[in-house]
């Protein structure tokens, strides 16, 4: 399982089983949008999850990320976050050089 499939399996269990959205996590596709033509979350709920998203891996999603786009689908939003967590190691490596 590459690392991308692993964080795509871990935001589905957020959406599933921390926020107990109405939906079935075998049922979702990887390619799935959050968005209007898919789940169908609103602002309230996209904030939550950011939320969980940032606690789950020890992140923060500043505002020039925080674009409509990134959560058009599962595996975009699933890339942006493990681009973000090697950069976060990247950095707490330099900083201990």
């Amino acid at each position: 399982m590459t690392e991308t499939t692993d964080i795509i399996q871990q935001i589905k269990r957020i959406l599933v089983e921390d926020m107990q959205l109405n939906i079935v996590l075998e049922e979702i596709p990887d390619d799935y949008s959050l968005l209007e033509r898919g789940l169908g979350l609103d602002s309230i709920l996209i904030a939550e999850l950011i939320a969980r998203i940032e606690d789950r891996f020890g992140l923060h999603f500043d505002d020039r990320v925080l674009d409509a786009e990134l959560f058009n689908n599962l595996t975009l939003l699933a890339g942006f976050v493990a681009q973000e967590r090697q950069a976060v190691q990247v950095n707490a490596g330099n900083s201990q050089s």
